[in-house]
């Protein structure tokens, strides 16, 4: 996890760092200025390495919301049968193979399952139905 306020933290020190130098620039010797240099070029750097941190959190948590907001979507555009979900038409009627179970209700996800060996079973999570919905996927 990101820690925010320790980033604010860091960059609130870098920014002090430079004021300090630009107020007292002349009473320092040229040894001082390069440390107060280079421990403003740390403090920068490790604010950089906790945006970038940051940023690649936030990609993942919209990745995440991505995925949220289409299994919600997937949900909407399903029926019930004999405990399983499936797709449906236009007008309501089911239609495919159904939903695994266990990866809705556990993951939030949707994974159709696959006749496998006379049985039917998750690619996901490997569940086992000995018994599921089917219906056809097309009209015509």
């Amino acid at each position: 996890m990101v820690d925010i306020p320790g980033t604010l933290a860091v960059l609130s020190q870098a920014i002090g760092i430079v004021k300090d130098l630009r107020e007292v620039e002349k009473g320092l010797s040229e040894g001082e200025i390069k440390a107060r240099m280079a421990e403003m070029y740390s403090s920068l750097a490790d604010v950089k390495m906790a945006l970038a941190d940051t940023q690649e959190e936030l990609r993942a948590k919209d990745q995440e919301i991505d995925r949220l907001r289409s299994a919600f979507a997937t949900k909407e555009k399903t029926v019930k049968e004999r405990g399983f979900s499936l797709l449906t038409f236009e007008d309501g009627e089911p239609k495919g193979e159904p939903f695994c179970p266990v990866c809705e209700q556990k993951a939030g996800r949707y994974f159709h399952l696959s006749m496998m060996t006379g049985k039917f079973k998750c690619p996901n999570c490997k569940a086992e139905y000995g018994d599921a919905p089917v219906h056809v996927w097309e009209r015509y």
